[in-house]
């Protein structure tokens, strides 16, 4: 595939290396979100004009990350630099793109400035986390550095990746439930996938079914049935090698009993992990990278029937490149959770998330 993404095999090549250093030093020595400047894009391979949905602090010169994040051409992403129209929504490019990115109805692009340090430190017992998905941009915690990047401490795109669907409460006939938000688009009512994220439950009366699990590099676990149908697990998607780049798939929420009595409800899904990238000469971690979620909310319990629990989100994305790299053991990880408890009697736990993908470029 055409791409340029910093490795050997690009077809076009990255000329501005790990940037310049223009941004110093980073100490991150207290729990950080990461921002930088971010918005929805859209633009046509082979051109160099980038259409953003609103005016940002994006600036001349800056160097970017290109990234489809959901819908048509989902994981497309390149590295790109600004020529001209900082500050505006109309952005001139010093490369033509690679891909063609789309921002509306269900596909959504996004561009994230990549600052340029001269050494990134992230201190021990602090966290710099990546800003949650609003299913239009972020969920990408993304930079370049010249020198040495040392983690002691903790940098986590946790469960800011595609948005989860909550447990749906008690009904008084069946009906199906939400899946998650997933590769393919925002959540929608079904049991089907909705890409790598879980299908929603079908409805019955006695017993509510749990939601399914999102997946990415490996399926997570379909939902249980209860006396219902459970929801299905997300499907794997992307490249092990990250030249295509997803966010883990969500997962659904279990499906609430009719008959357990007013308030009950299934559990809730959890969100898929989101991305990080880090592209440095050196990389070090004593410390922990993470693009993992949580377990999938539990059903509510009746005295007679129960509520379906939520499905897990999937793990995320984390990509290093650099030359000397040192990530120790069990350090980086992009694990999905477990599916939340069933409530009783009848009812279906969540599925379990997949496994997210990481992989290192040198």
């Amino acid at each position: 595939m055409a791409q340029r993404q910093f490795r050997s095999d690009d077809s076009v090549v990255w000329g501005e290396r790990y940037g310049s250093g223009v941004d110093g030093a980073l100490t991150i020595s207290g729990n950080t979100t990461f921002s930088a400047a971010n918005a929805g894009c859209s633009g046509t391979s082979g051109d160099t004009a980038l259409t953003l949905d609103a005016a940002s602090s994006f600036a001349n010169n800056d160097l970017v990350v290109i990234h489809q994040s959901r819908g048509t051409g989902v994981g497309n992403w390149e590295l790109n630099k600004i020529s001209s129209g900082g500050g505006t929504t109309s952005l001139t490019m010093a490369y033509s793109l690679i891909n063609t990115y789309t921002d509306s109805g269900s596909s959504q692009a996004q561009i994230v400035k990549l600052f340029q340090y001269s050494s990134v430190t992230v201190n021990g017992s602090v966290t710099w986390t990546a800003p949650a998905w609003d299913e239009n941009k972020g969920g990408i915690l993304a930079f370049l550095c010249t020198g040495t990047t040392t983690v002691t401490g903790t940098i986590s795109a946790s469960s800011k990746g595609h948005i989860k669907s909550s447990g749906t409460s008690r009904a008084a006939s069946p009906s199906n439930a939400n899946t998650g938000e997933g590769t393919v688009g925002a959540s929608t009512t079904g049991t089907s996938a909705n890409g790598n994220a879980g299908g929603g439950t079908g409805g019955f009366l006695d017993g509510g079914p749990g939601g399914g699990g999102g997946s990415y590099g490996t399926s997570g676990t379909a939902g249980g049935a209860g006396q219902g149908t459970g929801g299905s697990a997300g499907n794997t998607v992307g490249a092990a090698s990250l030249t295509t780049m997803m966010f883990g798939g969500s997962g659904a929420g279990g499906k609430g009993e009719a008959n357990a009595g007013s308030g009950a409800g299934g559990g809730d899904g959890t969100n898929g992990g989101g991305i990080v990238l880090i592209i440095s000469p050196i990389i070090t971690a004593t410390g922990s990278i993470v693009s993992g979620t949580t377990n999938g909310g539990n059903g509510y319990v009746s005295g007679t029937e129960g509520s379906g629990g939520g499905g897990s989100g999937a793990g995320g994305s984390l990509l290093f490149k650099g030359q000397n790299i040192t990530l120790g053991s069990s350090i980086v990880t992009a694990t999905g959770g477990t599916g939340g408890t069933s409530g009783g009697v009848d009812s279906g736990a969540g599925g379990n998330g997949g496994s997210g993908r990481i992989h290192v470029d040198y």
